[in-house]
């Protein structure tokens, strides 16, 4: 459509390629904690909205439990557990951002944000005086601090185990209990030269045998000798060290690991006790009304070897339990009774039975049933006061977080994938409705989900999926041998590096650690040996591993990609607070300088005559080849893997007999340390210089870059008192020049507002026409009234702060003109963006606002919503036309002297 303006026809032909709002959505998938709760006096619910950075409030029906959306209050980035303390106040536990946000309940907004430490879990309320114990995971830690004074240096208990997250108190108070999410089961890794020993169990033979003196299923002949192999090997109750044939490796196994699965904590003296040996993964924690202490969970029996042994079999559901006064007497017992797992697939209707990823447990207050959540069932499982299963509700998509009244008439329950919380009947045992709240995750992520985590659909008995491994789109950090010994040989089909022959990859691979989802999309041919050229070629293993009927389409098969191609590595918490590397960093033997690391890295011949950047090159790390080196540690074709996250995965030492893994570095993560495996091979220059630089390639290992910039999630909040503080303002600068770099984004919020950085100083609000800059913001911050800052992922910071739903009207102007106050995904029947001085006339001075604003090409502060491909402000005829077609679509107030202007 042409505009017949003294512009002439510049709307004619539009530019294909008009820039859209900008509502990226990136999926951390970080996992729920507590993400649901009842105020004490059962009058408001609170439900953290991890995808859109909001605890959502409702206030509860007193007659008959059904929910009314009060707010939706915006929190740090990845909201994972919210708390109420009392009724007037609630902490809320922001993942990402490393924060709590203090939440008043009275007036609906936040008033304090306490930075915690890396990767918060969960807070609980205990004591006397009250304290709040909160979870440090990325730590392994458990902080105490004075709720009245919270920016008192806290009380650090240092925990033996790995990512603690969730917690519960006894129901005296004098007792917290901490849930290790990745206690692990005790298993560990014999290497190659060790399984080839004539000192072990089978006398050297690698690879070994898996049943008695056999292999079953036994290898083809036609395959030739398998390669050598690792082993796992799993410490019993007794401390021996058997692997799945129950041979006995002890004698070679000079290290011990942990299996801590929950900690003791006394609230008043800090002291510390575990409870050991329940499950893998400890997922939720609850306590029974007689003080009884139990975690819901998975089991992974990763001893086991062998696809076709292990099928659909590999993982079991738990709930382990234990009596505090009694810890040596623990009881486990499967949460899928009607599995016996001698066949490995049942029909579907036993299927639909099972509980499949549990992420919640709560118990009735009176009758001693117990509510347990399955996030890939989608389903909630209840149990009698002896643990027998008595009833399945089948809730929405994806429940995590369970709640139940104080009389326990009703249960709610938090469905993630879906955003809705269902209201069942607790004595009808049924669902009696659903409440929506609002959710911004795209359909990529919302068609792809299911493929990784639903466990009827994909599994042979209904209770396991891609995600039992691959827990939250990331790792169970443990190995597994998925080898098949019925197999065949499979040709090489990546380059070689120069000078080496591809050969095959053998069906009898050996353990390999679970690789991490995150990140996985862009960096080439998948498995630690490139042997699946993208995310369909593991359409097999839903069959051969997972017991499914038939292979995902493909179809399916690209959802789960596209899913998965929004997955990120968090920030890389080794890096500097201003996004920099580190001057120094503490690595294996002493501390390394992570810039000179990465000089070597990129630049120094260390194999073969090149730097390492041969085989993993910048910035991710890896090189779509195949190394075949044939040493003796990799004796077969190996794609060189992606570096990111690394620092995930410390936690062993062959030398310790405390440790919280059992598996380290390489692809059967034989090396306990990176300095260990820089050892091998490698070649660092001159003997007196060479130790040095292994350390500082180690350190800048451990800072390597991932696709989430260093300060996302970082918060500031200027509350009256500190704004005029320079510690502060210097951060807030420094995130100002990242955001003009487009590094990040950068947004800000104010009781119900909203607002976003734009570029030159300028914060455009949820508002049309009204802009104002940071400093403003900053100085007229009250304690009523805080101002928090966020930075947040480059390519969502409109979405995250002045446009949640991405439909180009503003938060502020949708709330001014929606039906409800609380509808922030409408578009605002009463709102004339036409109106472009916002006088409430339509009429010449409109068009002389939009034409002065144009020609001087500052649109952005004032209309456009849209962004250039380099994430700049840009103003183009695009603008025009959103223009005309906001004044032709009508307004009620438009008068002829307006339209007469335009023809």
């Amino acid at each position: 459509m042409g505009m017949r303006t003294k512009y002439g026809l510049v709307l004619l032909a539009l530019a294909a390629g008009t820039a859209m709002a900008q509502n990226r959505v990136v999926a951390w998938e970080s996992a729920q904690v507590h993400p649901l709760e009842l105020t004490p006096d059962g009058s408001r619910l609170l439900a953290v909205n991890t995808a859109d950075q909001r605890l959502e409030v409702f206030s509860v029906a007193a007659a008959d439990g059904s929910l009314t959306p009060l707010a939706s209050i915006p929190v740090g980035i990845e909201p994972v557990s919210v708390r109420a303390r009392g009724n007037a106040e609630a902490w809320v536990v922001n993942a990402l951002s490393d924060n709590i946000s203090v939440v008043d309940l009275a007036s609906l907004r936040v008033t304090r944000t306490l930075d915690v430490g890396d990767e918060p879990g969960d807070v609980v309320f205990a004591g006397n005086p009250q304290r709040a114990f909160v979870s440090i995971a990325e730590a392994n830690q458990l902080k105490r601090y004075d709720p009245a004074d919270p920016g008192a240096a806290p009380a650090v208990v240092a925990l033996q185990g790995r990512r603690p997250r969730a917690l519960a108190l006894a129901p005296d108070g004098s007792q917290v209990y901490v849930a290790f999410f990745e206690s692990g089961n005790a298993s560990s890794i014999v290497d190659i030269p060790t399984v080839s020993n004539p000192a072990g169990p089978y006398a050297g033979q690698n690879p070994p045998p898996n049943s008695g003196t056999a292999f079953d299923p036994p290898p083809l002949g036609a395959n030739g000798t398998a390669p050598r192999v690792a082993q796992v090997v799993r410490r019993n109750g007794a401390g021996q060290w058997l692997d799945g044939n129950n041979r006995n490796w002890s004698n070679l196994v000079g290290w011990n690991v942990l299996d801590h699965d929950i900690a003791i904590i006394a609230t008043n003296t800090l002291a510390v006790s575990y409870a050991d040996r329940l499950m893998t993964t400890v997922m939720a924690l609850g306590v029974k009304p007689d003080g009884r202490v139990a975690a819901v969970g998975t089991e992974a029996l990763n001893q086991m070897r062998f696809e076709p042994k292990v099928q659909s079999i590999f993982l079991r559901v738990q709930i382990g339990s234990f009596d505090p006064a009694n810890l040596a007497l623990t009881q486990v017992a499967d949460l899928n009774p009607h599995l016996d797992y001698s066949l490995r697939s049942v029909p579907q209707n036993v299927r639909e039975q099972s509980l499949g990823d549990p992420r919640g447990i709560v118990w009735h207050p009176a009758d001693g049933r117990a509510f347990v959540s399955g996030m890939g069932s989608n389903n909630v499982i209840v149990t009698d006061a002896s643990g027998a299963r008595t009833a399945r509700i089948e809730v929405g998509q994806g429940p995590t977080g369970l709640a139940v009244n104080a009389s326990g008439s009703r249960l709610y329950v938090l469905n993630r994938f879906d955003a809705t919380i269902s209201r069942i009947d607790t004595a009808a045992q049924a669902e009696l409705g659903r409440t929506a709240f609002f959710d911004p995750t795209p359909e990529a992520i919302k068609q792809g989900r299911p493929l990784l985590y639903d466990t009827h659909s994909n599994s042979g008995l209904g209770q396991i999926a891609c995600a039992s491994c691959h827990v939250d789109a990331k790792t169970d950090f443990l190995a597994w041998d998925l080898g098949n010994p019925q197999g065949t040989l499979q040709a090489v089909t990546l380059p070689c590096l120069p000078g080496q022959s591809c050969g095959t990859w053998h069906p009898m691979k050996g353990p390999m650690l679970t690789q991490s989802l995150q990140g996985i999309v862009n960096a080439g041919a998948m498995h630690w040996r490139g042997d699946r050229q993208n995310v369909s070629a593991f359409a097999p293993a839903f069959v051969g591993l997972q017991g499914r009927d038939s292979e995902p389409s493909a179809a399916d098969m690209s959802k789960l990609q596209n899913f998965l191609a929004l997955v990120a590595y968090p920030p890389n918490p080794n890096h500097a607070a201003d996004g920099s590397l580190p001057a120094s960093l503490a690595v294996t033997g002493g501390s390394g300088n992570p810039a000179n690391g990465r000089n070597i890295f990129q630049n120094q011949p260390t194999l073969g005559g090149g730097p390492c950047t041969v085989c993993h090159a910048l910035p991710l790390g890896t090189r779509n080849i195949v190394d075949n080196p044939q040493l003796p540690l990799a004796p077969q074709p190996m794609k060189p893997v992606q570096l990111r996250g690394l620092w995930d995965k410390l936690g062993w030492s062959k030398t310790s007999q405390a440790n919280l893994r059992g598996f380290g570095f390489n692809s059967d993560s034989e090396f306990d340390s990176l300095g260990a495996l820089l050892q091998v091979g490698f070649n660092f220059g001159p003997p007196a210089t060479a130790a040095q630089a292994r350390r500082d390639v180690e350190a800048f290992l451990l800072t390597f870059d991932t696709e989430t910039f260093a300060t996302v999630g970082r918060q500031i909040a200027f509350n009256g008192a500190n704004n005029a503080d320079a510690t502060l303002i210097a951060r807030l600068n420094v995130y100002l020049a990242q955001a003009d770099a487009g590094s990040v984004g950068l947004v800000a919020h104010r009781a119900t507002r909203g607002y976003v950085y734009a570029t030159q100083a300028v914060m455009l609000s949820d508002r049309e026409n009204a802009p104002t800059t940071p400093t403003a913001l900053r100085t007229t911050a009250t304690a009523a009234e805080p101002v928090t800052f966020t930075v947040v992922p480059s390519g969502a910071q409109y979405r995250m702060g002045v446009d949640r739903d991405g439909d180009s009207y503003f938060d502020g102007d949708e709330r001014d003109h929606a039906a409800r106050p609380d509808d922030a995904n409408s578009t605002p029947g009463g709102l004339c963006r036409a109106d472009f001085n916002a006088d409430q006339l339509l009429d010449a001075n409109d068009l002389a606002a939009f034409t002065a604003a144009y020609n001087a090409n500052n649109v952005r502060a004032n209309y456009d919503h849209s962004l250039s491909a380099n994430g700049l402000p840009t103003i183009t005829s695009a603008d025009l036309a959103n223009y005309q077609g906001d004044y032709t679509a009508g307004c009620p107030f438009i008068d002829s002297v307006f339209v007469s202007t335009f023809e």
